[in-house]
């Protein structure tokens, strides 16, 4: 089966519960990058598929690993060269919390994490599993999705797609016309400063966030578009650019402002500019309001724990690839990790979708340059450019562990 064929018909057959990979074994492709299917355990366990932002610990252990399984799902395809991330010798980092020692093997106990990568100097270092979790699992990113769609924002102006961050959103989602979100310029959408409306309360099944991401589980295109649309008609909007609000709102809109700029969907995006000539081993995925329907930017991207270190390595490198083609702006990661002012004002430093860690000084070795890539339930990459280590981190709840843990193992490396 051809490839570009094969993320199609993959993401009718897992709409259906059917994987991925038994598509790829029943067509005889033999390809190994597929998306896996569901054990027969974990199928017989799944989750309830509407509340997946209240699921518990051990509903997010199982759900995490089959979000590209339980919901309208397009495939970002890996093929090619694979990005090598040879083998260093392995650390065993310990770290220190209210004076007590612990160790990596406490660590896993602590805070129940279901991977955990480090990569230095190219190499990696730390790789290890918990909760069933694999080398070929793919682990959901949760709001992790938000840094990727900043990536392909930063592609698209390279392209010549979008021109500037200064265009309206109107210009690419006339629908938006007439809101506090057509007027706004996609720089603001891309700070979360857009100002308007929105309640992120996941514990709330009746919350703003809980409609936007109840969309997928509902297999209904133009979802995303009638809720954007009410919130951005909604009456309070701060004037743009005043006043941070953490918004997975926000996200999406500048999700479907990258689908209608390049006209492809952000996985067929994501793997013609990132995934495939990068080097990505394994197949990724982004959950959609339907398969015919737009993305949801903020959310629903998965991949292998080693395909996001390769995504840490990627912003890492600038964006350029292994070819040396920059698939980023000049400037463009320097530009998305700056905080802006009314993001540090509410002492959530933030850039173009990309956390800055609020670190005391020397608690960790380059902190002053560093970044994340965050996700709500402990998913973490850390990309550390002054001593050349990315973290990546897997979990299905925040731990207060982890990140005296980042700081320790990036000191022990240094």
């Amino acid at each position: 089966m051809h490839k570009s064929s094969r993320g199609l018909l993959a993401a009718l057959l897992i709409s259906f519960g059917v994987s991925a990979s038994w598509m790829a074994i029943a067509a005889g492709s033999g390809d190994l990058t597929a998306l896996p299917p569901a054990s027969a355990e974990d199928r017989a366990h799944f989750p309830p598929g509407d509340s997946h932002l209240r699921w518990t610990l051990e509903q997010k252990i199982i759900g995490h690993r089959n979000m590209h399984v339980m919901y309208p799902t397009r495939a970002i395809e890996a093929g090619g060269k694979v990005f090598a991330l040879p083998r260093g010798a392995d650390i065993a980092p310990t770290y220190k919390i209210d004076n007590v020692s612990y160790s990596l093997n406490d660590y896993f106990q602590r805070s129940k994490a279901s991977g955990l990568l480090v990569v230095k100097n190219g190499s990696i270092v730390l790789e290890r599993y918990g909760n069933g979790y694999s080398g070929q699992t793919v682990g959901t990113s949760r709001s992790m999705a938000k840094s990727m769609t900043s990536i392909l924002v930063g592609a698209a102006i390279k392209d010549g797609h979008i021109k500037s961050l200064d265009e309206k959103v109107e210009a690419y989602v006339p629908e938006m016309k007439g809101t506090a979100y057509g007027s706004q310029s996609l720089r603001t959408v891309l700070s979360m400063l857009s100002g308007v409306p929105y309640v992120e309360n996941a514990a709330d099944p009746n919350s703003d966030v809980n409609r936007l991401v109840g969309c997928v589980h509902k297999n209904q295109k133009g979802c995303f578009i009638t809720v954007l649309k009410e919130l951005g008609s909604r009456p309070g909007a701060k004037p743009p650019g005043t006043a941070f609000y953490y918004s997975t709102a926000d996200t999406t809109m500048m999700g479907i402002v990258v689908e209608r700029a390049t006209k492809m969907t952000m996985s067929d995006y994501m793997s013609k500019r990132v995934w495939q000539p990068f080097g990505m081993e394994r197949d990724g995925y982004w959950n959609v309001e339907s398969l015919d329907g737009a993305t949801i930017g903020g959310s629903g991207f998965g991949a292998a724990l080693r395909d996001y270190a390769r995504v840490g390595l990627f912003m890492l490198r600038g964006g350029v690839l292994p070819s040396g083609e920059k698939v980023l702006p000049d400037g463009w990661v320097a530009d998305a990790i700056k905080p802006s002012q009314p993001s540090i004002e509410s002492k959530q430093p933030y850039g173009y979708y990309w956390w800055r860690p609020t670190y005391a000084p020397g608690e960790m070795q380059g902190s002053d340059g560093a970044y994340f890539a965050r996700g709500s339930n402990g998913q973490a990459i850390l990309v550390n450019p002054a001593e050349n280590v990315v973290i990546v981190k897997w979990g299905p709840q925040v731990s207060s562990d982890d990140n005296v843990l980042y700081a320790a193992i990036v000191n022990q490396l240094h």
